[in-house]
Order: structure tokens, then sequence, then C-alpha cells
């Protein structure tokens, strides 16, 4: 009785276990919450033995394949092979340009990050495909480099008269590792279970929320591929049916799509291949090799389930308002196609730039992978088989092209794919939330509660600067119990009122942090740029958080050590983007107007970084909040720290921050006291060593520059304790 149970479970297809696993791992996810990303660990050890016995596969197998068939042959496979790419491209050229038409109109914009004035990755075809050193290769998991090698070793021994000597072992092994391999995927439903649990029980909603129209675009299209298109190429020119076709595809579909990795189903693609082979009566050495050359081969090349992510570019196009034309799409493959030979990681933010899109919108794309990534894995499996059974059918002759069940198979892929489009359309515009509410949701930040009350000023007081020196400073604030902090209103998201009329900001913490370490009430003061170091001088003002390390005040004001960092950048509309973003273009350009803030000596080494000797005017502006209320149009850009640009960009998403590459310009941000006021500029070093120390620094910094704090980050929800009440550990 007690292994009844048992004998049921092993009685279940893989494909149903997989399937019980996930639905099991859902329900846990759920009922968990947060707890259940303790089973991460064990899904992280399933994959890692799925990978185990990848790539050693993979080199034997093409060594094998390759050394197996005559000169005539492997040119005759390479020739079909590339074809059979050529078509897999043009399907997914007429699908990718589809489905985007779904979309529909949408506003968008986010906070700064530091992706901003990064670097765009260079792709090295030389590093990824050629090696010094294969062994090294192989420890770094260089895909296509190792490919290389073994097609090159495997083509080596074509001519050899005694290469079976080699071949014969090699097979051997070939067939421990698939011993090996059926070992680990008898575990599959155990590490599908781990894997779900976990992203279930752990998931961030509000991400999908916003991108919910990508990923609904996405999995509709991944369907449509996996197991309409791609299988009815197969079925139209093969004997094979489709139900064959999607059932030797099912079990390696369902492990990439959970694992979220078509790598590790590569020896199970194979291996049901020339079991479809074998029971057609079509296995023979050229099909055979044809199976074990064509997957691991084409998987380095832009298959269709890495193609899939190219749908990203006119997800960003249609998020920032700038949807792309029919006439656009070209430019989009002839770049695109080639750009994926790399990794989506470094094409996407090239194909961005390509199409001046907003450089921001590619923060989005990572956690996308999270949802994405599985669907993708499932048609990278599928476009493999397909490679796998449409090559052996032209290396082995068993293709079958006949008009009447082509013509058929392209009525029903173009049905299915109108059928999408339509489908999809239909359920965005019920569903999707086009509403901006980036603005709001910056307005509606707020400081953390534990820094108690302060007061803020309309106007300045008036002075109080009797005594001279940094020590009679300090023992004014101290007696008179205010530290008086100077403020700009409009410098989100540094210093700016929220929805509720408070004086929030990244310097207003800072400011309030610095008041209560010295014991005294802060006391916001707002100030005039120009008047500022009469102010400190006077009294007026103590302390001024966020002035910028510039020859205009030197001499004039005395600063505390940095507390952090700026970059210098433009604030453009978005559709000049691509026009700063290289410094070789600016030094070129002819007749640009230029806004500066304050006095030109200010930013004028970035000036001379950025635009060098090129044909430009500049216009001081007292501040940038009129340029982005649309008060100087005939400024081109407005030169500015972009931590600030892409604040106020959250309020104004029609522009947007851009940092000009290589080597862009920073600038330290300080606390500024009056002159000779060394004294407090001492205590308020001391006090920034601890605030970095505890964290403090860094932990306002990602709330208020990088937008945490306009997150509305809550406890996962989970059944055990939202319903049931239970806490976890107790």
């Amino acid at each position: 009785m007690l292994t009844s149970p048992w004998r049921a479970w092993s009685r279940l297809s893989l494909s149903v276990q997989i399937l019980v696993g996930l639905g099991l791992g859902v329900a846990v996810g759920l009922f968990l919450g947060e707890p259940a990303e303790q089973l991460s660990p064990l899904g992280d050890i399933y994959i890692r033995l799925m990978q185990m016995t990848v790539l050693p596969y993979l080199v034997t197998a093409l060594v094998v394949a390759f050394g197996q068939l005559a000169p005539g042959e492997a040119r005759r496979l390479a020739l079909r092979g590339g074809l059979l790419l050529l078509v897999v491209w043009a399907v997914m050229i007429v699908v990718l340009t589809v489905i985007p038409f779904s979309f529909p109109q949408i506003i968008s914009a986010s906070f700064y990050s530091s992706a901003l004035v990064e670097p765009p990755q260079e792709f090295s075809l030389a590093e990824i495909y050629f090696t010094s050193n294969p062994f090294e290769s192989l420890s770094r998991n260089v895909v296509p480099a190792v490919v290389l090698f073994s097609c090159l070793l495997g083509i080596a021994l074509m001519g050899l008269k005694d290469k079976a000597q080699l071949l014969d072992p090699l097979r051997v092994w070939n067939e421990a590792i698939v011993r090996i391999t059926h070992m680990v995927i008898a575990l599959t439903p155990y590490g599908v279970f781990c894997i779900v649990a976990s992203t279930a029980g752990t998931m961030d909603l509000d991400t999908f929320v916003r991108l919910e129209a990508y990923f609904v675009a996405f999995a509709a299209v991944s369907v449509l591929l996996g197991f309409v298109i791609l299988p009815l190429l197969v079925t139209a020119m093969t004997p094979f049916s489709y139900r064959e076709v999607v059932g030797v595809a099912r079990d390696a579909l369902l492990t990439a799509f959970v694992a979220h990795n078509a790598f590790i189903v590569m020896p199970i693609l194979i291996e049901r291949s020339k079991q479809l082979f074998e029971k057609h009566g079509l296995l023979d050495e050229r099909s055979d090799s044809a199976a074990d050359v064509m997957i691991p081969v084409l998987f380095n090349f832009p298959n269709a389930g890495k193609l899939l992510t190219l749908l990203f570019i006119p997800f960003a196009a249609w998020l920032a308002g700038n949807t792309l034309g029919l006439g656009d799409y070209p430019a989009l493959f002839a770049a695109g196609i080639p750009s994926y030979f790399a990794k989506a990681q470094i094409a996407l933010p090239f194909l961005l730039d390509l199409f001046s899109l907003p450089h921001d919108l590619f923060l989005l794309y990572i956690p996308t992978t999270i949802v994405t990534g599985k669907f993708d894995s499932m048609v990278t499996a599928m476009n493999l088989l397909v490679f796998a059974l449409l090559g052996a059918g032209a290396m082995a002759g068993f293709l079958q092209l006949n008009a009447a069940r082509l013509l058929r198979a392209g009525a029903i892929m173009a049905a299915a794919t109108v059928a999408t489009v339509v489908g999809v359309r239909l359920l965005l515009a019920l569903t999707i939330d086009t509403e901006y509410d980036l603005d709001q949701r910056a307005l509606g930040m707020q400081l953390p509660p534990a820094l108690g009350a302060y007061t803020v000023l309309e106007s300045p007081p008036p002075g109080d600067a009797a005594g001279a020196g940094g020590g009679a400073i300090m023992q004014r604030i101290l007696a008179r119990g205010r530290l008086r902090i100077g403020f700009e209103p409009n410098n989100l998201p540094f210093s700016f009122h929220n929805a509720d009329g408070e004086l929030v900001g990244l310097d207003v913490e800072f400011g309030l942090r610095l008041a209560r370490a010295l014991g005294v009430e802060a006391v916001f003061v707002p100030i005039e740029w120009p008047r500022l170091p009469e102010m400190l001088d006077s009294g007026e003002v103590d302390v001024m958080p966020g002035v910028w390390y510039r020859p205009n005040w030197f001499g004039r004001l005395h600063f505390s050590e940095p507390y952090m960092k700026a970059t210098v950048g433009f604030a453009v509309r978005d559709e000049r983007r691509h026009d700063f973003a290289r410094i070789g273009d600016l030094h070129r350009s002819e007749g640009l107007v230029i806004g500066v803030p304050l006095d030109v000596r200010q930013l004028g080494a970035s000036l001379d970084r950025y635009l060098g000797d090129a044909d430009y005017e500049t216009r001081v502006v007292p501040y940038w909040k009129e340029y982005f209320e649309g008060e100087h149009p005939e400024l081109d850009a407005f030169l500015m720290p972009v931590e600030h640009a892409s604040g106020w960009s959250l309020l104004h998403p029609e522009y947007t921050a851009v940092v000009p590459q290589p080597n862009p310009v920073q600038i330290s941000i300080a606390f500024g006291v009056a002159s000779g006021s060394e004294a407090l500029a001492l205590t308020i070093n001391e006090w920034i060593t601890v605030a970095r120390d505890t964290g403090a620094v860094d932990v306002a910094y990602r709330n208020w520059v990088l937008g945490q704090g306009a997150a509305t980050r809550e406890r996962r929800w989970s059944v055990m304790q939202d319903v049931l009440g239970w806490e976890w550990g107790r």
C-alpha cells in the first residue's frame, strides 16, 4: 500500500509529471509567498546538473558528426543549414513586423539609472567565435568558440584513414553522457517544482503590470511560433505528422520553458529526433550526422527564440510614444539580426540608439527576462528540433516539396498569425492601462517618518553673522538650537515639494539627518543661487547641500567633502537623443544652442569636453525648470547633471537625459558653508563619514535618485499569511 502512490506516479509520462510539478510549484509558491525562495537553491542544483553534460556532449558529438562525413556531404550540410537559417529569419521578419501593430498608445519616462553613464558594450566577433585556448573557452562556457573548434576538429578528421580509432571511443563516450542525461531528466518534475515555487512566491507584480503589453504579445507570438508555424514548416516538407513533431518535442519544450534554458535540452532534442527517424525507417549515417550537427551548430546563430527579443524594440518605441513605421523595419532587421550573434544585452542598447529611443527603456528589459526568457527558450528548443528534422531530410533525401501541402501549411500559418494579432489587440484593449503615473508617483514620495518635524520658511530670515570664524558659527547654531539649511524649491529629486506640499528630496533628508546629529532643529530656507555666498556669510543660511565643486564658487564659499558624484549630460527632447549620444558627433555639430544654468563657468569643462571646437553658442538660463516647461524653444539641449534631468523628465516625459560617450564628465556634490567655516565643514565631514558607514547615504540615494522610494514595495501576498494568518517560522 505504501508504494502504490509511487507506482502510480512512475506510470505517468514525463510530460505529465512535469506539468504536475509545475502546478504544485505554483500552488506552493502562492501558499507560502516569499518563504518559497528557500527552494531556489534546489532549482539551481537541478539546472547545474542539466548543464553538466551539455558541453562535453557537444564537443564529442560535433567531432563524430563531422568526422564520419565525406567532404562533399559536409559542404551540402553547411549549404542546406544556411538555407534553413534564412527561411527561419524570413518567417521571423514577417511575424515581428505584424505583431507590434496591436499596441495601444502610451507615455513613458524613468528615474535615473547608472546604465545612463555606462558605455555601450562592444561586440567582439573574434572574442566570441575565435579562441586561442579552447580549454579556456570550455571553462568560461563560450559556446560559439567551443562549437567552432569542435567543428574544425571534426572536419580535420574527414580525410584521415584511421579516424575510426578515435570516432568509435567517442561514440561510446556520447552514449555514456546520454545515460547521465536521462538520469538527470528523471529529476525534471522535482526541479520544475522548486523553480516554479520560488518564482511564484517572490515575483514582483508591479513590473509585470507595467509591461503587460510586452508580456502578452511575447507570450502570444511564442505560442504561435512554437506550436503552429515552426511545426508546420516540418510537416509541410517531411513525412512526419504534426502530432509526431510536437510529441517528440514536448518534454524538451517544457524543460526549456521552466528551466529558462534551451541549451540544456540539446542532448534530448538530438536523441528524440533520431527516435523519430528510426520510427519511420529514415535513420542512416546522413540523417544521424545531420541531427548531431544541425542542433549544436545552429544554436549559436540567431534562431527564432533569440530573435523573439527583437520585439522589445517596437515595444520600446511604442512605450516612448515613437511607434515604428513600416519603413523602419528593414533597418531593424538589417541591423538586428547580425547583432544577435552577440547577446541581447549587447544588441538591444545598440538598436535603441539606432532608432533614437530613450536608453533608459533598456532598464525595463532586464526584469522582463524573468518571464520572456522562458518563452524564448521554449521557441529556441522547437526551432532547434526543426533544424534537425529539416536538415536531416535535406541530407537523407526525404524532403517532400508538394505544392498543395506547402500552400495549405502557409494558409494555416497566415490565418493563425492574423488571429494572434487580432486576439492580442482585443485583449490589450480590454486590459492595458495606458495612463502615465510616474509624475504622480514621484510627487508622492515621502521623507522617512523617523526623521521628525522640521520648519520651512517662505523667505530668508535676517542674518545673524555676529562673530567670525568657524567656531563662532558652530556656537551660534548650537545656541540658536536651529540649523538653517538652504534649499532650491524646484530641484527634483534633491529638493522639491511633493503632492502634499511637503518639502522632500535627497538634500532635504541629508539636511534633516545632519541637524538631528547636531541635536538641533532643522529650518529650511529658500535660496537664490547667485546670492548663496552672501547668504552663507550673513548667516541667513548656515549650510547648503547640493553644491557642485565648480570654479564659480571657488574663494566665495567653503566645501565639505563630497557626499556623491553626479554625471554631466544633456536634457533633450526624446526625438533628438541620438544627436547628443556621441562626443565625436557633437564635435562635428553646427549651430547648436545649449542652455547652461547660472554661470557658464559652472560647466565650462563639460562644454569643452563634449562640444570641443564645434559651432555652438550658450544661453545662461537661471534654472532649468523654464526649459522643461517649454519657455526656451530656441535651445537644442540643456547641459546639466543627468540625475536632475532624469528627475525632471518624470514630470515632462517628452524629455530624456543623455550622457555623451565615451568618458563623460563627473562632478562632486557637497555641502557649502561660509568662507572661513572650517570647523563647521569638519563637523559635516565627520557626519558624512558616519552616514556612509551606516548606509544612510546609499539608502537615500537609492530612494530619491534611483526612484526606489516611489515604488510601492509590499510584502508578497500569500495564502499562508494573508488568508490563514500564519506567520512563517512560528
